[in-house]
């Protein structure tokens, strides 16, 4: 009997071996080693908690000054599809646009901008210790606010872009397009700026788009998945309850954010066609970290 697990152990070890040998296999290890350098649930939890604390009220300040349009809550709401009696309590949950406007101008929304630039620095941390880029100084720091704003106008025009796709064939189809065009852009630009230009463009695109992607996909997910848990959050706990699946939501996006950014980096180190489909043709004969920090 120990003979029999033995041999099958040591089958199992050499299959693995010439499979870390393979391409494939080489393009797993380098995102298995990154994935677990970068500390994934402590970043993309540090993630979600500075973008819960920073972006949102920046997104409920500017939703204060523009009476005009329905509430935070309600905008929120409707970009996640969620039921009327969802839809009411996340409205409900957050500060109504007569009672935010009363208290807050121009300057309260600079105020809040620039705190918000905290989620910019741990994204910035982020990038640099999965792309092992030195960090920039704070000469760079209006990058930071740059960042804010890019994923504020991201936000923003995709609730917009769901209005106006409710009307055409196949809405959710377009809606899945235009996710993927917007996300990527924004997270092509966002560590092309915080990391001052220090990784090709090509490659960054690369991630942008996987980032892109894995976001789409949990936007699809979440509008099966959202509505039952916050339902059940309001109904438990009220605003308590909306609050942790907020987060909850957060995390998961910050999550997908990482390991995007952790296999796009594995993939531009590739020394094959999937590294020169990444970094570009120019240079195949450097290798790819060398290609990388040029």
């Amino acid at each position: 009997m120990t003979t029999t697990v033995e041999r099958a152990r040591v089958r199992a070890l050499r299959i693995a071996a010439r499979y870390r040998r393979t391409p494939l296999g080489r393009l797993v290890q380098r995102t298995v080693d990154g994935f677990v350098a970068i500390e994934p649930f402590d970043r993309a939890m540090t993630l979600a908690a500075q973008a819960f604390v920073s972006i949102v009220p920046v997104m409920i300040v500017m939703a204060a000054l523009r009476p005009a349009e329905p509430g935070f809550g309600s905008f929120m709401a409707d970009s996640m599809g969620l039921s009327d009696a969802t839809r009411d309590a996340v409205a409900g949950s957050v500060t109504t646009d007569a009672t935010v406007g009363s208290s807050v101008g121009i300057i309260g929304l600079l105020v809040a901008l620039l705190s918000a630039t905290a989620y910019s620095r741990a994204l910035e941390r982020m990038y640099a210790k999965v792309w092992h880029v030195p960090r920039p100084g704070l000469r760079s720091a209006w990058r930071w606010l740059a960042t804010v704003l890019a994923v504020i106008l991201a936000v923003g025009l995709l609730g917009l872009t769901r209005e106006a796709t409710e009307g055409v064939p196949l809405p959710a189809l377009w809606d899945f397009v235009v996710r993927m065009i917007v996300w990527t852009v924004v997270w092509t630009y966002v560590p092309w700026a915080l990391l001052r230009a220090q990784i090709p463009v090509r490659a960054l695109a690369f991630t942008g788009a996987v980032t892109a992607f894995f976001m789409c996909v949990l936007s699809v997910v979440g509008i099966v998945y959202l509505p039952i848990v916050l339902e059940a959050g309001a109904r438990q706990y009220g605003v308590l309850g909306l609050v942790f699946a907020y987060i909850g939501w957060l995390f998961a996006f910050s999550f997908a954010l990482v390991l995007a950014t952790v296999v796009g980096r594995a993939c531009a180190e590739d020394e094959g066609a999937l590294g020169r489909l990444v970094r570009g043709r120019r240079n195949d004969d450097a290798t790819a970290p060398r290609v990388l920090t040029e």
